[in-house]
């Protein structure tokens, strides 16, 4: 059966979020004040963090956090780390929000464009509805909706997740494909019956499998990038 719903993971596979961590740094953190700072390695670092820590709240050893404040911790975590406790509340704000401004990867927009126009797309994301809404704004992407899992309070991969995503796309499973540049995302998606998309990453994820052991085979498309994404599914 043909997809009807093309449901995205946005952090890393739609937008840049390591590219928005250095922005903010560059701004509250100038080089000529503080060279020393690892500036990519302290967003790899960040993103390595609010992934643990989303897993400690999807295995109940931590209570219930929205991704906002889940980010907002890291930072805080971060910036004692990295002995920036002089940054101002407004500061700390800047980066506790820096996914809410995430610069999206090339050919992005023009690809969800184009699929829209035969399909409804919508993300399924971890990130907040503001990180997506904020984001999706700064590079001119519009969606059908967006399926936060702050929204549907509960995090992928746990399989409520896409049994309430189903419910609310009003759809079979076998109707919807995951776009994803994770493996692990996708993987979680077909357990739930959904096709799959994967698009080469530009960013690889922290603790993410990217080892190639027959991706071709596995997932239904495999995507150089998102032009060639749009061209096997329109």
């Amino acid at each position: 059966m043909p997809a009807k719903v093309l449901v995205f993971d946005i952090g890393g596979t739609v937008f840049d979020w390591s590219t928005a961590i250095v922005e903010v740094l560059e701004r509250v953190v100038p080089r000529a004040t503080w060279p020393a700072i690892d500036r990519a390695g302290f967003a790899f670092a960040s993103r390595a963090r609010f992934m643990e820590m989303n897993g400690e709240v999807i295995r109940g050893v931590r209570p219930w956090m929205a991704a906002d404040q889940i980010l907002a911790a890291v930072m805080e975590e971060m910036i004692e780390r990295h002995g920036l406790q002089h940054l101002s509340a407004s500061q700390r704000a800047q980066l506790a929000r820096s996914w809410r401004q995430m610069p999206a990867w090339p050919g992005a927009r023009e690809a969800i464009a184009a699929l829209r126009r035969s399909h409804v797309v919508v993300p399924l994301t971890i990130l907040s509805w503001s990180m997506a809404v904020g984001s999706s704004r700064r590079n001119g992407i519009d969606w059908d909706s967006i399926l936060s899992c702050d929204l549907l309070g509960v995090y992928k991969p746990d399989p409520r997740c896409y049994t309430r995503a189903i419910e609310i796309l009003d759809c079979t499973a076998a109707e919807i494909m995951m776009v994803a540049a994770h493996p692990s995302d996708l993987r979680a998606g077909m357990a739930a019956g959904f096709g799959s998309a994967y698009v080469r990453p530009r960013l690889e994820d922290p603790g993410e499998d990217y080892g190639d052991t027959g991706f071709a085979e596995e997932f239904d498309i495999v995507a150089s990038d998102f032009a060639d994404l749009a061209r096997k599914l329109v």
